[in-house]
């Protein structure tokens, strides 16, 4: 008899967590933008107590923030926010590239080079979005790797900002062919067993990318007032 597929379980607070916050990462509900539970919970045909469950948890996340007397709103983030994100993922990333250098660690390098085979083909077929996730993932599996508990702990903490962020700046992103290069010679480090080499170009490409973001935010800032 062929097996079955296990039937997975979730609350309706689950539920609405992955629910809202994907459509935080889709632009949905865009930064800024006040999300109302009763429209929520009618969208998703759910009552408003796991609604309001799910937007306590987001919050927890750095997704969403409450304001008294106002309602709960997507985050919005500042200048500072955007280079404390950067300026911390930049050393816990480059730290955890180090790390896996210095611990030979074959197995992630393996699939670190499959991750990068699979950028470069993505590279060529003008799919930003998928070369986004791809490069989340080259960058969570050196943190995951890199034997540093609290290292990862930090990173983890991170994790739903970096991707709303990610998600929401497609068309801020460094061209494909430079986002493969910057990884490429990562992964060179990291072969030739260079771990403060891998930790300078890991650290460098997450500054740049910050930087652009935090110039853009600024034009679009600019051309508002205007």
């Amino acid at each position: 008899m062929k097996s079955l597929d296990p039937v997975v379980h979730r609350s309706l607070r689950e539920v609405a967590t992955a629910t809202l916050r994907q459509a935080i990462r889709d632009g949905v509900f865009r930064p800024g933008e006040r999300i109302l539970e009763n429209e929520v919970a009618d969208r998703i045909g759910i009552s408003r107590a796991p609604i309001r469950e799910a937007l306590r948890e987001l919050e927890t996340e750095g997704l969403v923030v409450s304001e008294p007397h106002r309602g709960t709103f997507v985050v919005e983030l500042s200048q500072v926010d955007l280079w404390e994100i950067y300026t911390l993922r930049a050393a816990v990333e480059g730290l955890a590239a180090r790390l896996v250098t210095e611990n030979s660690d074959a197995e992630a390098l393996v699939e670190l080079e499959q991750i990068l085979a699979e950028m470069k083909q993505v590279a060529q077929q003008s799919d930003p979005s998928r070369l986004a996730r791809l490069d989340m993932h080259f960058h969570e599996v050196l943190c995951r790797a890199s034997g540093h508990s609290r290292l990862l702990d930090v990173w983890v903490s991170m994790n739903d900002q970096i991707r709303t962020l990610i998600d929401l700046t497609n068309d801020l992103y460094l061209p494909a062919e430079e986002i493969v290069q910057l990884h490429s010679e990562v992964v060179a480090h990291i072969q030739n067993g260079c771990g403060r080499l891998a930790e300078e170009a890991l650290a460098r490409h997450v500054l740049d990318v910050g930087q652009r973001i935090c110039d853009q935010q600024i034009r679009d800032f600019h051309s508002s007032e205007s």
